[in-house]
């Protein structure tokens, strides 16, 4: 296999997450900054945690995507994956105000915790995500700074996360009474976002 189809073939595993292509193809002579770092985009965009992880171990570079700040916060090559992911630019049509409202009214009926017990992590990041993209300052930072504290100090296991919670019972209740008063109206401002884009659309 040529060079150039190797490394085809990797962008395409980093694409979809597959980790056995990615790894033939890097066998049979892919580079893993082909393309300007071409792989490691690929699987930030496409949120591929297993294929990050691959790069990571061949040697690919990381620093350039993250700010200075952010790097002197990573504890952990799962800090370092996640703050990767954080870094996927967010796709306007994802923003769905039903799950939104969704995961909302579970924060609010359960605590914080329902972004962890109920929520797969992907889900959860996105929602963090996309509070961000629809304008949602305070409710974002908090449930970023929830996020990042949960994983700092449990990481992303399932196991054992009862206790985690129960044991800091007091710090989930502060989040969750920080992330209700915030009094944001999350529903309203994901609408206005979604309105806001099918009307670019139009004019587009």
């Amino acid at each position: 296999m040529s060079q150039s189809v190797a490394n085809s073939s990797l962008e395409i595993a980093c694409t979809v997450g597959a980790v056995d292509a990615a790894l033939e193809a890097i066998r049979e002579g892919a580079d893993v900054r082909c393309d300007g770092n071409s792989p490691i985009f690929l699987a930030i965009l496409n949120r591929n945690r297993d294929i990050l992880n691959l790069l990571i171990d061949q040697g690919v570079e990381t620093d350039s995507f993250l700010p200075k700040k952010r790097l002197n916060l990573i504890r952990s090559r799962d800090d370092l994956i996640e703050e990767l992911i954080a870094c996927a630019p967010y796709d306007a049509r994802d923003i769905k105000p039903e799950e939104i409202q969704e995961i909302d009214n579970g924060i609010r009926d359960d605590g914080v915790e329902f972004l962890l017990a109920e929520v797969e992590w992907d889900n959860a990041t996105r929602f963090r995500d996309a509070l961000n993209v629809i304008g949602a300052g305070s409710s974002h930072r908090c449930v970023a700074e929830f996020l990042q504290w949960a994983q700092s100090e449990h990481g992303l296991n399932r196991g054992g996360l009862r206790d985690f919670l129960t044991e800091n019972r007091s710090t989930v209740r502060d989040y969750r009474e920080r992330y209700i008063s915030t009094g944001e109206d999350l529903i309203a401002l994901a609408n206005e976002f979604a309105s806001a884009d099918e009307d670019e659309v139009k004019e587009d």
